[in-house]
């Protein structure tokens, strides 16, 4: 599941640790979040569960907090984090990097497991990021956002030359049930 780049340019050594974790998911929590906010999460407080197939081997496995995460094989490691909402579902994040980005998806589950929102957010090395946010319906996601943007500056920017060197990138991985997740069996614990 792993997105590739195999491109020219700068390149940045991304490894996702409990400290560009927390960074990643600060910036994601200071814009809007229309994910966060159907599932009645404030992402700006501290998650409940932590989750990390360091890896990326499928062997995920639950964390006690963000610091026993152990840092995690860059183009293959991920990070999820998970938060329960005021009754209205729980809203998971799921984070990955490679050598040229690193994105951050959030899923905003019912109390049924069937999702409801999806916010996806991807950051590259050379200056530029996207996001998508929005309700899903009928199984695809419905962006009400859809837009590049600066990350020096959060601004929004013209669709970058290299975005289609990365056009896999930029879509994010669907998960219409909680049960598809790739760590869902420990959901359950």
């Amino acid at each position: 599941m792993s997105k590739k780049l195999n491109r020219n340019g700068p390149r940045c050594f991304w490894v996702i640790s409990a400290s560009v974790a927390i960074a990643f998911g600060a910036s994601a929590a200071t814009a809007k979040n229309s994910a966060a906010l159907r599932c009645g999460v404030d992402v700006g407080k501290a998650a409940q569960r932590f989750f990390a197939d360091p890896n990326g081997q499928n062997a995920w496995r639950e964390y006690r907090s963000l610091k026993d995460v152990p840092d995690t094989k860059p183009g293959f490691g991920r990070i999820a984090r998970l938060w329960a909402g005021s009754g209205k579902g729980v809203l998971i994040r799921l984070e990955e990097a490679n050598d040229d980005f690193g994105s951050s998806t959030d899923y905003c589950f019912d109390k049924t497991g069937q999702l409801l929102a999806l916010r996806f957010e991807l950051r590259t090395a050379w200056g530029w990021g996207f996001r998508e946010d929005g309700p899903v319906v009928n199984g695809a996601v419905a962006p009400q956002v859809s837009q590049f943007f600066s990350t020096n500056n959060e601004a929004p920017i013209a669709r970058p030359e290299q975005a289609d060197d990365v056009a896999e990138a930029l879509r994010p991985d669907v998960y219409v049930r909680e049960s598809r997740l790739p760590f869902a069996r420990l959901l359950a614990k």
